[in-house]
């Protein structure tokens, strides 16, 4: 990206490109795609990504500074999310950057300096905006699958986009994308097979955690308001005899 006097001017040069990028008509983001590859050039697929490359990191840097996310991270994440969605070169190059193989299996998807913990974890910020949208990019980078999706962020930081979507029981959502390689590690395949990777938890009325039944899931996924019952105490049971 080109420079101006000074950092501030700098930062709100590049804020102002990113804006003026995200007002382009989706058909018209073809211009992010046509610099030709050139020697130093950031490949892939033989497409010139140095663009893509460039929002990639002005976005991870508004991500790490923290401030005012809610106007300097929107843009620049919706921008990425929507080439993707329309660009498979752009989302496998995205992907391999975000969400490459998964190694760390030992960790939730939140713990970590990898940017793909750094968006997990702002999935449960306070602000809806902001984590809307830093879900959507990573559901749009798994090809809106919904056990790739939990694969990369983890049930309960997933569980937000997939109830407001109507997939909590699974499924893939309705964009249309090519085929991909098995991506599944080796490390992934070994925890996977010990584990319950996606285990529905409740927090009851004493404060604990427990796990809930196939039945109250069942329910639970065609009326969202239902709750499962507590387990009634030895005076609960004398009141209502």
């Amino acid at each position: 990206m080109s420079h101006a006097d000074g950092e501030e001017r700098t930062e709100e040069f590049h804020s102002h490109t990113v804006h003026l990028l995200g007002n382009l008509p989706l058909l018209c983001l073809d211009v992010l795609l046509i610099p030709k590859v050139q020697h130093g050039s950031v490949e892939h697929m033989g497409v010139n990504m140095d663009a893509v490359g460039m929002l990639l990191g002005f976005m991870e840097k508004t991500l790490d500074r923290g401030h005012k996310l809610k106007e300097t991270l929107i843009p620049s994440l919706t921008l990425l999310t929507e080439s993707a969605r329309v660009h498979r070169e752009t989302r496998k190059f995205l992907r391999s950057k975000v969400l490459p193989p998964l190694r760390d299996v030992k960790n939730k998807p939140e713990v970590g300096s990898a940017l793909r913990n750094k968006l997990v974890r702002i999935m449960t910020c306070i602000d809806t905006d902001v984590k809307d949208c830093a879900a959507e990019f990573l559901f749009v980078l798994c090809k809106e699958s919904v056990s790739r999706f939990i694969k990369y962020t983890g049930y309960g930081n997933a569980a937000g986009l997939l109830a407001a979507r109507g997939l909590l029981r699974g499924g893939r959502d309705s964009g249309i994308y090519s085929e991909d390689e098995e991506s599944d590690t080796e490390e992934y395949r070994e925890a996977k097979a010990q584990t319950n990777m996606v285990q529905p938890m409740q927090l009851g009325m004493d404060g604990k955690m427990s796990e809930i039944s196939p039945e109250d899931l069942h329910r639970l996924a065609h009326n969202p308001l239902f709750r499962p019952e507590e387990p009634l105490n030895s005076d609960s049971e004398e009141e209502a005899e």
